[in-house]
């Protein structure tokens, strides 16, 4: 360490430290063990609010014949570059609002850390995998500033097979009680594709959204009542595909369409009561073309979008392109002259290829990197 800094005060160096986003307090942790004391120390002070607002991309990568070659990498939005994590123990997983999940081969979730420290629940009433899952606080519980998890669908393996026939009832988990709640399953008309690959979900006023991703059937069931609505379809003109997610104080959908003009990439608002939808924004077409490669003929259908906050990230998860993505930054009040796109930088040039992606956004805190005693697992149970 230089003279200068060490003739510092710790309150000195904690607060310049402060002012540094995420991957840079990651470099600064581990110049010395004092630096380090202090990020990782619950009482560090928190990020600049912009920092907690800008959701970060992440992008896993499962191979099944060799698991050294799994990588984890995540994109921090405010510093506009990529970082390696060490790739989760866990096969089947998946992340939302500062967690990991694992289903496989019992329900476990993880503080979003470098190092994942899982922490096993008590059993499921239904074993599944890739269901969809979502994060809420209740006003109801006990303590309500403790996270509840709420899952929905997924499928599961009768005698080696995977029996998608199967509607599994909704699970709610109380961590007061480590005790898992039954709910109604998904209505009927989701019975053919049930789990995450089939289906994206929304966590949107008290109601968690269930959207088909090539069916368009909608759903929302009240965190309130424990009541699934109506099924609708929504599916604006020309779309081939989309994905429901919340962003901001806003239900939106992004989704691949053909129209008069050709090829587009579409951000629709929806009204949340009346499904009724408006657009808001297309992605430019430099930035569409430059996701895929010209010469396949089905060139979008591996186009993904994820999203949450003010930020919806769409990428390719095939290797091809080393899985290029751009991100959409959504005006306030879904104004489309306050909307931009941009290019996310490129993966580094090691990029393995990878038999499944595994993607997801959210937002995330020192103590979401180094672990915190007071949020962390010590505290959830």
């Amino acid at each position: 360490m230089s003279e200068p800094f060490s003739s510092l005060t710790s309150d000195m160096t904690e607060l310049i430290l402060s002012h540094l986003p995420v991957p840079s307090l990651l470099r600064a942790s581990a110049v010395c063990k004092h630096w380090h004391a202090l990020i990782s120390s619950p009482t560090f002070p928190p990020l600049h609010p912009d920092h907690h607002r800008r959701p970060w991309f992440f992008l896993h990568g499962l191979h099944n014949i060799s698991p050294k070659n799994n990588q984890s990498f995540a994109f921090d939005p405010s510093s506009d570059s990529w970082f390696s994590l060490l790739p989760p123990s866990a096969h089947d997983f998946s992340g939302t609002a500062g967690f990991l999940f694992s289903t496989a081969p019992s329900f476990s979730f993880s503080p979003l850390l470098i190092n994942p420290r899982w922490l096993p629940t008590s059993p499921l009433h239904y074993s599944r995998i890739n269901p969809l899952l979502g994060v809420f606080f209740s006003r109801a519980s006990s303590s309500p500033t403790k996270p509840s998890f709420i899952i929905v669908g997924g499928v599961r393996f009768i005698g080696g097979l995977v029996d998608i026939e199967d509607r599994l009832a909704v699970e709610i988990y109380d961590p007061c009680t480590d005790s898992w709640d039954l709910a109604p399953p998904l209505p009927a008309d989701f019975r053919s594709g049930n789990s995450s690959q089939t289906l994206s979900s929304a966590l949107f006023d008290g109601r968690f959204f269930v959207f088909g991703i090539y069916s368009f059937f909608v759903s929302s069931f009240d965190l309130g009542t424990r009541v699934w609505s109506q099924v609708q379809t929504l599916r604006p003109p020309g779309v081939l595909f989309a994905f429901l997610i919340a962003c901001q104080e806003l239900l939106v959908l992004a989704g691949m369409c053909n129209g008069p003009r050709g090829p587009s990439f579409t951000i629709w608002r929806v009204d949340e009561k009346s499904m009724e939808f408006s657009e808001i924004t297309i992605m430019p077409q430099d930035l569409l073309y430059g996701l895929v490669d010209y010469e396949e003929d089905d060139k979008f259908a591996s186009l993904k979008c994820v999203g949450t906050g003010s930020l919806l990230y769409v990428f390719n998860e095939e290797y091809h392109k080393k899985y290029p993505a751009c991100v959409c930054e959504i005006g306030k009040g879904g104004d489309s002259s306050k909307c931009s796109w941009r290019r996310v930088p490129p993966l580094a040039s090691t990029v393995n290829k990878f038999h499944k992606v595994i993607s997801f956004c959210s937002t995330v805190s020192q103590r979401n990197i180094f672990g915190d005693e007071d949020y962390g697992i010590n505290s959830m149970m």
